[in-house]
């Protein structure tokens, strides 16, 4: 599909008057006479993403630009949410759903705040007071949060080119300083702590980490030496048989196979020692969709879902995954739409298959976070992290938006160009 299609087909969301934002959500049937599954599929995938959008228009504060963790007025901000956040503003823009002056000045002023905010060698607190910006849950100045924030600022600073917006977001990235976040060491460290400094444990094995590595590495001013690349993927292990065996994180869950492809385009790209990423996303995706055929134990995967992943859960935030232990019948729908890049058609038949019960599975934001049927219990408050790997997947499903954005950045370029060119001493 093409962008004109995306922005042809009647959405559930539409502009109002000139310089407004669009109105609320509204469960909306969509016309079934005379369309194909592949059309409805299709639009029920646009009204999801652009509901979604407006999880980022609604749960933030404007003056500062914080978005909330979760949908609850005593949230605290996430500042992967902001990340996310970031490139659905963009992406909102680009389809015409919001005015350039209003997405350009929200940008600048997140910036604009980022730059005076409390920061540890460029690196921020996980979670901050959506308000004054303080550290909140006395959680830790965390890399990854800080790569998915920074992500987005820098594809914002891509799209307006030439702009304040790409002279903040670059002071943003120039001031990272990823070298003291490895503690002497050839690995990046998990977390820094105000009270008692880095944490023990490293990122090692699998994971999302992709883009950190390559953001770190590409660093004009504080960068990580390719070789520490080499250090990371010797640390994975795999999982899997046959034709399903994969590099896999250590939980399963999902995300974990999402996060850095949002931004990262590793489709075409064979990896020395570890072959093709991209590739190897989708095998982690087919066996998780396997991993809950063969599980049927649990009426969720009984009813034919799948989407194991971290959210939230009949007994609060749990790290769901395709493996034994991680698991109580609890899927998360953004997982279903983040495959959506990967596996379209197995994708679109989960949509489906949560649009037949959308008025259990759908809400203000699109898709709910998570269910369990078995429980009879489903979610009632949205995660932004979670609806921003929907915008940002489906986005790149209809036109590679994201992708061809994030992959002009000359830092990613130079990074992936070291990593492939690598020879070890």
């Amino acid at each position: 599909m093409r962008l004109k299609i995306v922005i042809a087909v009647t959405l559930a969301i539409v502009l109002v008057a000139a310089g407004a934002l669009y109105e609320h959500y509204e469960v909306k049937n969509i016309p079934e006479r005379k369309t194909t599954y592949q059309q409805l599929a299709n639009e029920i995938l646009i009204q999801n993403e652009n509901n979604s959008i407006q999880y980022f228009l609604d749960q933030v504060n404007p003056e500062n630009g914080l978005i909330r963790d979760h949908s609850t007025n005593d949230s605290p901000s996430s500042i992967a949410a902001v990340g996310f956040g970031l490139t659905s503003l963009v992406i909102a823009n680009q389809n015409g759903l919001i005015p350039y002056n209003f997405t350009y000045e929200r940008i600048l002023t997140t910036l604009d705040y980022f730059y005076n905010l409390t920061n540890y060698d460029g690196f921020y607190f996980h979670f901050i007071n959506m308000n004054n910006g303080t550290r909140a849950y006395n959680s830790e100045v965390s890399p990854i949060d800080t790569t998915l924030f920074i992500a987005g600022a820098l594809l914002a600073g891509q799209y307006f080119h030439g702009t304040d917006i790409q002279t903040m977001a670059e002071k943003l990235y120039d001031r990272i300083n990823w070298q003291w976040m490895t503690n002497n060491t050839n690995l990046l460290d998990l977390a820094w702590y105000p009270e008692s400094g880095f944490s023990p444990y490293y990122w090692t094995g699998y994971s999302e980490a992709a883009l950190m590595y390559v953001l770190a590495i590409g660093s004009p001013t504080h960068p990580l030496p390719v070789s520490d690349w080499y250090s990371w993927i010797s640390t994975w292990q795999a999982n899997g048989n046959g034709p399903l065996e994969h590099y896999a994180s250590y939980d399963e869950s999902e995300f974990t196979y999402l996060y850095s492809e949002a931004y990262l385009n590793l489709t075409d790209i064979t990896f020395p020692m570890v072959g093709n990423l991209w590739n190897n996303s989708k095998k982690a995706i087919e066996y998780d969709i396997s991993f809950c055929q063969n599980n049927t134990q649990y009426t969720t995967f009984k009813d034919g879902f799948w989407g194991l992943s971290a959210s939230t859960g009949p007994s609060g935030y749990a790290a769901y995954g395709a493996k034994d232990g991680f698991v109580d019948g609890t899927v998360a729908p953004y997982a279903m739409i983040g495959a959506l890049p990967f596996l379209p058609n197995q994708s679109k038949d989960a949509v489906m298959n949560l649009w037949s019960m959308k008025n259990l599975t759908y809400g203000k934001y699109g898709f709910i976070d998570a269910f369990n049927i078995g429980d009879n219990w489903y979610s009632n408050e949205y995660l932004g992290i979670d609806v921003g790997i929907e915008v940002l997947m489906e986005q790149n499903y209809f036109n590679g938006f994201v992708w061809n954005e994030f992959m002009k950045l000359s830092y990613v370029q130079n990074a992936l160009g070291d990593i492939l060119n690598y020879e070890s001493p």
